[in-house]
Protein backbone atom coordinates (compact mmCIF):
# COMPACT_ATOMS: atom_id res chain seq x y z
CA UNK A 1 0.00 0.00 0.00
CA UNK A 2 1.51 3.56 -0.93
CA UNK A 3 2.06 6.00 1.78
CA UNK A 4 -0.17 8.69 0.26
CA UNK A 5 -2.99 6.38 -1.06
CA UNK A 6 -5.29 9.24 0.15
CA UNK A 7 -3.50 12.03 -1.24
CA UNK A 8 -2.84 11.51 -5.24
CA UNK A 9 -1.18 15.05 -5.32
CA UNK A 10 1.43 13.89 -3.03
CA UNK A 11 1.58 10.73 -4.39
CA UNK A 12 2.21 12.07 -7.82
CA UNK A 13 5.71 13.79 -6.24
CA UNK A 14 6.36 10.86 -4.69
CA UNK A 15 6.64 8.95 -7.79
CA UNK A 16 8.15 11.74 -9.87
CA UNK A 17 11.29 11.71 -6.92
CA UNK A 18 11.86 8.24 -7.34
CA UNK A 19 11.67 8.55 -11.02
CA UNK A 20 14.62 10.80 -10.47
CA UNK A 21 16.00 8.67 -7.49
CA UNK A 22 16.00 11.23 -4.83
CA UNK A 23 16.71 10.28 -1.51
CA UNK A 24 13.39 12.00 0.43
CA UNK A 25 11.67 11.01 3.66
CA UNK A 26 7.81 10.97 4.16
CA UNK A 27 5.89 11.82 6.50
CA UNK A 28 2.20 10.64 5.63
CA UNK A 29 0.55 11.52 8.74
CA UNK A 30 1.59 14.89 8.00
CA UNK A 31 1.21 14.78 4.10
CA UNK A 32 4.38 15.94 3.85
CA UNK A 33 7.81 14.82 1.91
CA UNK A 34 11.10 16.52 3.07
CA UNK A 35 14.40 16.18 0.76
CA UNK A 36 17.70 18.28 0.42
CA UNK A 37 18.85 19.79 -3.27
CA UNK A 38 22.83 21.03 -3.70
CA UNK A 39 23.03 24.21 -5.56
CA UNK A 40 26.16 26.03 -6.77
CA UNK A 41 27.38 27.65 -3.61
CA UNK A 42 25.04 25.42 -1.12
CA UNK A 43 22.44 22.96 0.30
CA UNK A 44 18.71 23.56 0.16
CA UNK A 45 16.83 21.57 2.76
CA UNK A 46 13.06 21.16 0.95
CA UNK A 47 9.13 20.11 1.66
CA UNK A 48 6.16 19.75 -0.33
CA UNK A 49 3.21 19.30 1.64
CA UNK A 50 -0.70 19.44 0.79
CA UNK A 51 -2.38 21.79 2.93
CA UNK A 52 -6.25 22.35 2.95
CA UNK A 53 -7.42 26.04 2.77
CA UNK A 54 -10.71 27.17 4.60
CA UNK A 55 -13.08 26.94 1.94
CA UNK A 56 -12.14 22.91 1.84
CA UNK A 57 -9.58 22.83 -1.47
CA UNK A 58 -6.06 21.80 -0.76
CA UNK A 59 -3.05 23.61 -1.85
CA UNK A 60 0.42 22.40 -3.07
CA UNK A 61 2.88 24.03 -0.96
CA UNK A 62 7.00 24.01 -1.53
CA UNK A 63 9.28 25.27 0.64
CA UNK A 64 13.39 25.64 0.44
CA UNK A 65 14.89 26.75 3.21
CA UNK A 66 18.39 28.12 3.34
CA UNK A 67 21.07 26.66 5.55
CA UNK A 68 21.85 29.68 7.66
CA UNK A 69 19.94 31.79 10.62
CA UNK A 70 19.72 35.55 10.53
CA UNK A 71 20.97 35.48 14.50
CA UNK A 72 22.13 39.35 15.01
CA UNK A 73 18.60 40.73 15.78
CA UNK A 74 19.63 44.00 14.17
CA UNK A 75 20.31 42.80 10.46
CA UNK A 76 17.13 41.16 10.46
CA UNK A 77 15.08 44.11 9.75
CA UNK A 78 17.91 45.10 6.90
CA UNK A 79 17.31 41.84 6.06
CA UNK A 80 13.34 42.38 5.73
CA UNK A 81 14.36 45.12 3.27
CA UNK A 82 16.64 43.01 1.17
CA UNK A 83 13.81 40.18 0.92
CA UNK A 84 11.49 42.64 -0.18
CA UNK A 85 13.61 44.06 -2.98
CA UNK A 86 14.13 40.86 -3.89
CA UNK A 87 10.35 40.13 -3.74
CA UNK A 88 9.50 42.46 -6.10
CA UNK A 89 10.59 41.41 -9.25
CA UNK A 90 9.45 37.52 -8.76
CA UNK A 91 6.69 36.51 -11.47
CA UNK A 92 6.13 33.33 -8.95
CA UNK A 93 7.06 32.43 -4.98
CA UNK A 94 8.32 34.44 -2.48
CA UNK A 95 10.89 34.91 0.29
CA UNK A 96 9.85 34.96 4.18
CA UNK A 97 11.65 35.19 6.86
CA UNK A 98 11.11 33.80 10.79
CA UNK A 99 11.23 37.01 12.88
CA UNK A 100 11.72 34.71 15.96
CA UNK A 101 14.41 32.89 14.49
CA UNK A 102 15.89 34.41 11.56
CA UNK A 103 15.24 31.28 9.29
CA UNK A 104 14.59 32.03 5.55
CA UNK A 105 13.26 30.25 2.91
CA UNK A 106 11.75 30.14 -0.34
CA UNK A 107 7.95 29.34 -0.50
CA UNK A 108 5.68 28.59 -3.75
CA UNK A 109 2.05 27.49 -3.89
CA UNK A 110 -0.22 25.90 -6.41
CA UNK A 111 -3.71 25.44 -5.81
CA UNK A 112 -4.80 21.58 -7.10
CA UNK A 113 -8.54 22.61 -7.23
CA UNK A 114 -9.33 18.68 -8.00
CA UNK A 115 -6.52 18.95 -11.28
CA UNK A 116 -3.97 16.15 -11.61
CA UNK A 117 0.02 17.15 -11.08
CA UNK A 118 1.61 16.08 -14.63
CA UNK A 119 5.44 15.35 -14.37
CA UNK A 120 6.35 18.47 -16.39
CA UNK A 121 4.38 20.78 -13.70
CA UNK A 122 5.97 18.73 -10.92
CA UNK A 123 9.01 19.55 -12.18
CA UNK A 124 8.50 23.41 -12.50
CA UNK A 125 7.25 23.74 -8.94
CA UNK A 126 10.62 22.02 -7.84
CA UNK A 127 12.67 23.76 -9.83
CA UNK A 128 11.92 27.10 -9.57
CA UNK A 129 12.39 27.78 -6.22
CA UNK A 130 15.67 25.67 -6.36
CA UNK A 131 17.02 28.21 -9.10
CA UNK A 132 15.76 30.86 -7.15
CA UNK A 133 17.26 30.04 -3.93
CA UNK A 134 20.68 29.46 -5.48
CA UNK A 135 20.77 32.67 -7.40
CA UNK A 136 20.07 34.83 -4.43
CA UNK A 137 22.19 33.22 -1.93
CA UNK A 138 25.42 35.37 -2.36
CA UNK A 139 23.00 38.17 -2.12
CA UNK A 140 22.23 37.24 1.49
CA UNK A 141 25.88 36.66 2.22
CA UNK A 142 26.74 39.71 0.68
CA UNK A 143 24.59 41.66 3.27
CA UNK A 144 25.04 40.02 6.42
CA UNK A 145 28.78 39.16 6.22
CA UNK A 146 30.27 41.77 3.41
CA UNK A 147 28.13 44.65 4.61
CA UNK A 148 26.35 44.80 1.43
CA UNK A 149 23.74 47.35 1.54
CA UNK A 150 20.31 45.51 0.46
CA UNK A 151 20.10 47.46 -2.78
CA UNK A 152 23.28 46.92 -3.25
CA UNK A 153 23.16 42.97 -2.78
CA UNK A 154 20.32 42.81 -5.36
CA UNK A 155 21.48 44.88 -8.17
CA UNK A 156 24.52 42.14 -8.11
CA UNK A 157 22.46 39.19 -7.90
CA UNK A 158 19.62 40.84 -10.52
CA UNK A 159 22.78 42.05 -12.44
CA UNK A 160 21.60 40.43 -15.73
CA UNK A 161 18.81 42.16 -15.62
CA UNK A 162 20.29 45.64 -15.37
CA UNK A 163 22.59 44.91 -18.57
CA UNK A 164 20.50 47.24 -21.08
CA UNK A 165 20.75 50.08 -17.93
CA UNK A 166 24.23 49.60 -17.13
CA UNK A 167 27.00 51.65 -18.96
CA UNK A 168 30.49 51.13 -18.46
CA UNK A 169 32.10 54.11 -17.96
CA UNK A 170 35.11 55.02 -19.93
CA UNK A 171 38.28 56.23 -18.30
CA UNK A 172 39.28 59.93 -19.19
CA UNK A 173 42.07 60.49 -21.78
CA UNK A 174 45.93 61.07 -20.14
CA UNK A 175 47.58 63.81 -21.51
CA UNK A 176 50.83 62.48 -23.00
CA UNK A 177 53.93 64.88 -23.37
CA UNK A 178 54.35 65.33 -26.91
CA UNK A 179 58.57 64.60 -27.37
CA UNK A 180 60.60 66.35 -29.70
CA UNK A 181 61.53 65.03 -33.05
CA UNK A 182 64.84 62.97 -32.46
CA UNK A 183 67.86 65.88 -32.68
CA UNK A 184 70.97 64.31 -34.35
CA UNK A 185 73.14 63.79 -31.87
CA UNK A 186 76.64 65.67 -32.61
CA UNK A 187 79.72 63.90 -31.39
CA UNK A 188 82.40 66.00 -30.89
CA UNK A 189 85.60 65.45 -32.90
CA UNK A 190 88.48 63.43 -31.60
CA UNK A 191 91.75 65.04 -32.51
CA UNK A 192 94.14 62.42 -34.36
CA UNK A 193 97.84 62.03 -33.32
CA UNK A 194 100.40 59.44 -33.09
CA UNK A 195 101.84 57.50 -30.30
CA UNK A 196 105.78 59.21 -30.15
CA UNK A 197 108.40 56.89 -30.11
CA UNK A 198 110.22 55.55 -26.70
CA UNK A 199 112.94 57.36 -26.61
CA UNK A 200 116.52 55.88 -26.63
CA UNK A 201 118.64 53.74 -29.47
CA UNK A 202 116.08 51.36 -29.57
CA UNK A 203 113.13 51.95 -32.23
CA UNK A 204 109.75 49.70 -32.31
CA UNK A 205 109.91 47.47 -34.92
CA UNK A 206 106.00 48.20 -35.67
CA UNK A 207 106.93 52.45 -36.73
CA UNK A 208 104.04 54.95 -35.36
CA UNK A 209 100.60 53.08 -34.50
CA UNK A 210 97.44 55.19 -35.74
CA UNK A 211 94.68 55.77 -32.30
Amino acid sequence: MSDFEFCPALQAVSDYLDGKDFNYTSYPEERRLAFGMSGKNVNFRFNVRITDVRNGEEYLQVTGTYPFFVREEKLRLSTCELITRANYKLPLGKFEMDMADGEVRFQLTHILAGFALTESLIERLLTTPFYTLDRYFPAFMQHIHAGYTPEDAIFHAELDTHVETVQETQKPATKTEETPPSAEVVRPRTKKGTRKKPSGDHESPQGDLPL
